[in-house]
């Protein structure tokens, strides 16, 4: 059986689809398939992916006629995954040299753990490409579903995502298919239900580069900071009332996550007012108390404990406030 499976959902990506299938190539692993699930591509998608596929036997190229989807792209690899371990990576996004390796040897080591995810950096492609500095490479934690949960309506000073987690297969085809209703943060979501009755581990060692260039699929959500929010909510929302439905403790749970994401909410508002976005800045302050109604009377300063340089965010924000007077 190969080991690890990795999945590509690309929709007219094709100058990307190259170095994004080299960084998986350049793992070390040899055990590896690959699949490029190409959504009815306009561009030179297919021609790229088949070039690809006839240099390497390892890549099985699937080209659809029609667009279904980032969704249904995912959900067809996790059908055809036959391996021990299975990977999501976007067409634009690319995976740091070792990562797989300290993946594995968490995954490996830990049986009750069903993923294992490094950080991201952000790499917006017309800077220089960044330098990762993996120094410390064996600072995993491991989380229970609900300690995960918490953390992630909460903001974080390391960037994790998706394109740099590493799943077991069988734990995936348990919890079943990503769900087409959740357009945004469904990478999160299958987390959580991994992580029922099981761990995640986290690493701080980057694991995955986020290529930031104009036309990426959730641009919209990173540029309207509410529906950001609401999005996350309905994701929580999707996990609540389905697989953790009879978890126990699971109001204190949601309660919690809600104050979170409300704190988040509560702080993207004054930061708006700040700058003169006094309408959405109100709105976000109205969202946050229906998020969490104490957070109408008494402000979250412990949120600002989360954000990688508290003082920085407080004095950037002043000096905003400053120079609209």
């Amino acid at each position: 059986m190969p080991l690890i499976d990795v999945v590509i959902p690309n929709y007219c990506y094709g100058r990307y689809l190259p170095q994004s299938v080299q960084s998986i190539v350049r793992q070390q692993v040899e055990d590896i398939r690959i699949l490029i699930v190409d959504n009815a591509s306009t561009d030179d998608s297919v021609d790229v992916a088949n070039e690809l596929a006839s240099h390497d036997r390892r890549i099985t190229v699937i080209a659809r006629e029609k667009n279904l989807g980032l969704h249904a792209s995912c959900n067809e690899g996790i059908d055809w995954a036959i391996s021990k371990y299975f990977v999501i990576l976007c067409a634009d996004d690319l995976l740091v040299e070792g990562c797989f390796n300290r993946a594995l040897s968490v995954l490996e080591r830990e049986p009750d753990v069903s993923f294992a995810c490094g950080g991201e950096l952000v790499w917006h492609e017309d800077r220089p490409f960044p330098a990762v500095e993996n120094s410390d490479a064996h600072d995993w934690r491991f989380l229970s579903m609900e300690s995960f949960a918490l953390e992630r309506s909460l903001p974080s000073k390391v960037l994790f995502g998706g394109g740099a987690a590493v799943m077991r297969t069988a734990d995936l085809k348990r919890v079943g298919h990503f769900r087409p209703e959740i357009s945004f943060s469904e990478d999160l979501e299958m987390f959580l239900r991994l992580s029922l009755g099981r761990r995640a581990a986290l690493t701080k060692a980057i694991h995955g580069i986020r290529r930031v260039h104009g036309a990426n699929l959730s641009s919209i959500f990173w540029q309207d900071f509410k529906r950001d929010m609401i999005e996350k909510k309905l994701t929580f929302d999707s996990f609540f009332s389905h697989e953790a439905a009879s978890v126990p403790g699971l109001e204190r749970l949601r309660r919690g996550v809600y104050r979170n994401l409300g704190k988040r909410a509560y702080w993207s508002g004054l930061s708006h007012i700040a700058r003169g976005e006094r309408a959405a800045g109100l709105d976000l302050l109205k969202f946050a108390a229906q998020l969490s109604p104490s957070l109408a009377y008494i402000p979250p300063v412990d949120y600002l404990a989360h954000l990688p340089n508290p003082l920085g965010h407080i004095r950037t924000r002043l000096a905003e406030a400053w120079s609209r007077h």
